[in-house]
């Protein structure tokens, strides 16, 4: 059994997070697949190529066929990503904004083009948003990922809100599937996952809490595996409303907030102090980043240069309940600001209720963990969505030309490492303007039982077909 945080919470809709939760599951497959280090590799696909600055031919894997018995073929592949195009609120990585047409070209190969052009289609078709399920998921009010995946595991049961059961795809095209069944669980509360893994109630436990970790390093019979990941916590100004219109009070946020104090004291060293929105070696940081030292005298000092009274400011802020710490983050932002004279006061709400009122901009601060890796495996997806004018998920509502143009430049540069250097301006922009105050580089906790073998901590896969468990 797996323990996961977060179950599905729109009707298996794969322009969602729910899409993760079946690629998790070891139902949902893509066309590309994701490795660990941002490299992609054929899986439904066993090739594509640009054809033209704004084309891309995708060619099909011979011979795979749904859960249902129908065949894998550009119609069936053409249409799956017709209704994505289509959904209300597209996901960042596959919209109308990126995607220009999908069409069939014979039965194995399917032509996308762009608006503009795009060297990265293919990481866009790594995110389980753009997975390929059957025709007839599609047919009811909802979709219906039971028997239409192509995965090494197929649904046999849910169970709403709090599990499924799945069992072997005895006709996987990647080869045998070593587990027989699986079941997911979806369990919020990370001390319950952290008593489920001792129990041997769970196999594989997720995100497993600070605390629950240094309880569980003691034990024989599991294996805590910790790893970087692509996700940066932040402290969202919201660039369009008062006070935070004015870059020198951001920056004045930004001073008064001790990243290092935060990292040690909420988060007891499971994550580093942030320099900006992406983390120390990695290839589109800047070389020079580092931490904003705080500074409280320069915080006040940036205060009065901007004409701003701390007494006058009172500053509303939002922490979800599902954020990792964020509770106590929150309060440590509160007495940091209190510290130059800035009163906060503290909302805490499950994300789907505060969504709405970050998205329209009625808010003025938000704690926020974001993967930037997670709407494709490079960081165009996140930083088209976050930062450009028009972005989906632009909760900052910052919105700078220069910073636009930076981003399209991305898109279009094939050569990695000249890509990489337009991320790392686009990163040094935001960190300078204190757009929005990043405070640290988080880590995930695994708990793994002992006798568990092929499993590998990934943002997008646990259930694969290499995953086994031996007998006691």
């Amino acid at each position: 059994m797996i323990d996961e945080p977060f179950g599905p919470a729109a009707d298996w809709a794969l322009e969602t997070d729910d899409s993760f939760v079946l690629s998790k599951a070891g139902c949902l497959e893509t066309l590309v697949k994701y490795e660990t280090g941002g490299t992609i590799h054929p899986m439904l696909a066993t090739s594509w190529r640009q054809t033209s600055p704004t084309a891309w031919d995708i060619n099909l894997r011979a011979g795979v066929k749904f859960q249902d018995g129908t065949p894998l073929d550009a119609k069936a592949v053409v249409g799956a990503l017709k209704h994505a195009l289509a959904a209300k609120t597209p996901a960042p990585g596959l919209s109308p904004d990126t995607i220009a047409g999908v069409t069939a070209v014979g039965g194995s190969k399917v032509r996308i083009t762009t608006p503009a052009p795009d060297a990265l289609l293919p990481y866009r078709l790594a995110s389980p948003n753009t997975g390929i399920l059957a025709p007839k998921a599609y047919t009811g009010s909802s979709t219906n990922p039971e028997g239409t995946c192509t995965g090494p595991f197929r649904i046999t049961k849910e169970i709403p809100q709090q599990a499924i059961e799945l069992k072997r795809n005895s006709s996987y095209w990647g080869g045998p599937v070593k587990l027989a069944s699986a079941e997911v669980r979806f369990i919020a509360d990370a001390a319950k996952r952290a008593t489920q893994i001792q129990t041997d109630e769970a196999q594989i436990s997720r995100k497993i809490s600070v605390p629950s970790v240094q309880d569980l390093k003691g034990s024989s019979n599991v294996t805590v595996k910790t790893e970087q990941l692509p996700r940066t916590t932040e402290l969202v100004l919201n660039n369009k409303k008062a006070p935070f219109t004015n870059e020198k009070v951001r920056k004045a946020f930004q001073a008064a907030i001790d990243t290092k104090a935060i990292t040690d004291a909420v988060y007891k060293g499971a994550g580093r102090p942030a320099v900006g929105p992406f983390a120390p070696g990695e290839p589109w940081t800047p070389q020079a980043a580092t931490p904003v030292k705080a500074d409280p005298a320069k915080a006040k000092a940036l205060l009065h240069e901007a004409g701003v009274s701390p007494s006058s400011l009172t500053v509303r802020l939002i922490a979800y309940n599902e954020g990792s710490g964020f509770s106590d983050l929150a309060a440590v932002i509160q007495q940091e600001l209190k510290a130059i004279g800035v009163k906060a006061t503290i909302r805490t709400a499950d994300y789907a209720s505060v969504e709405p009122d970050l998205l329209s901009g009625d808010f003025q601060a938000a704690l926020l963990s974001r993967n930037h890796l997670g709407d494709m495996p490079d960081p165009l997806g996140y930083l088209t969505a976050d930062y450009t004018c028009k972005g989906s998920y632009n909760i900052s509502h910052y919105c700078d030309p220069k910073t636009d143009s930076l981003i399209r430049k991305a898109a279009a540069t094939k050569d990695p490492k000249a890509r990489y250097a337009y991320y790392a301006q686009v990163a040094t922009r935001l960190q300078s303007r204190a757009v929005n105050v990043f405070l640290l580089h988080e880590t995930e906790s695994v708990a793994v039982a002992s006798g568990i073998k092929g499993f590998a901590v990934h943002p997008y896969y646990t259930l694969t077909s290499d995953l086994s468990r031996s007998a006691k």
